[in-house]
């Protein structure tokens, strides 16, 4: 490809012929290899040591109310992350395939370091959300949570902030904007969680991912940002009282002037 000043400019890697490019990043791809290596060890301890195997696992890197905060595991709050349930297949494949499919342009994008820093925070956030909604909500302090959940719903919110109207052919066929996808994805996420189904899906990691990803995309946790909203905000609301209040009239025409 042709630069304007006559150089070879190189082609995007986040584009291809069908929109954005789910090339498989380095960093993604390590993420994947972790989140399978960790899975099959649940598979071969669950299988070796049965029930009292899973349960050790479940114990000690799930993320437990009551065993982070009151034993002092509080590493469950980044180790919850690597867990999947090992009793369906659909848990990790779901959540991978969000990984790869958004997790790739964004590191792209940004880096692999700075969108590892995105993965691993908004996690830790959702993490944190959900020991908050367990301290509010004291039935669920027994609860164990496990999964990636919290922030692949960040990479989805940041991928539809940075990503809003770039097309994406599903099945290489149909072709459907960025936000509209990431949409869809949300969309489903949440209709899952209010189904019988998603009985054991956790709600907080979800919204807290959700939240987490947009603070940091748009900036919002920075009070200078949100006083620059609240202000901006202030300008067009007294925008358009102004015009309620005058109207300009063409100087021009037969009796042009301004009405008050």
């Amino acid at each position: 490809m042709q630069s304007m000043d006559g150089g070879t400019r190189q082609p995007d890697p986040r584009f291809s012929r069908f929109g954005l490019s789910f090339r498989l990043t380095r960093a993604v791809k390590w993420l994947l290899i972790i989140h399978g290596a960790v899975f099959a060890l649940e598979l071969v301890i669950g299988h070796a040591g049965g029930k009292a195997g899973q349960e050790f696992l479940f114990e000690n890197l799930s993320l437990s109310f009551d065993r982070c905060l009151f034993e002092g595991k509080v590493w469950q709050v980044l180790t919850y992350m690597l867990l999947h349930d090992p009793f369906s297949i659909a848990h990790i494949l779901w959540n991978m395939l969000i990984l790869w499919m958004f997790g790739s342009p964004l590191e792209s994008f940004w880096g692999g370091r700075r969108f590892l820093r995105f993965y691993f925070f908004t996690g830790l956030f959702a993490g944190g959300i959900v020991l908050l909604s367990a301290l509010m909500i004291p039935s669920q302090r027994q609860t164990f949570t496990l999964g990636a959940s919290g922030a692949l719903y960040a990479l989805l919110v940041a991928f539809g902030f940075n990503f809003p109207n770039s097309p994406i052919y599903l099945f290489g066929l149909f072709p459907i904007k960025g936000k509209h996808l990431v949409m869809l994805f949300i969309g489903l996420g949440v209709a899952q969680s209010l189904t019988l189904g998603g009985t054991n899906v956790s709600i907080a990691a979800h919204f807290g991912g959700m939240l987490a990803g947009f603070l940091l995309v748009t900036g919002a946790w920075r009070p200078s940002k949100i006083v620059g909203w609240i202000r901006l905000w202030w300008m067009k609301r007294r925008y358009k009282k102004l015009r309620k209040r005058f109207q300009v009239i063409d100087r021009d025409k037969p009796g042009g002037g301004y009405l008050n």
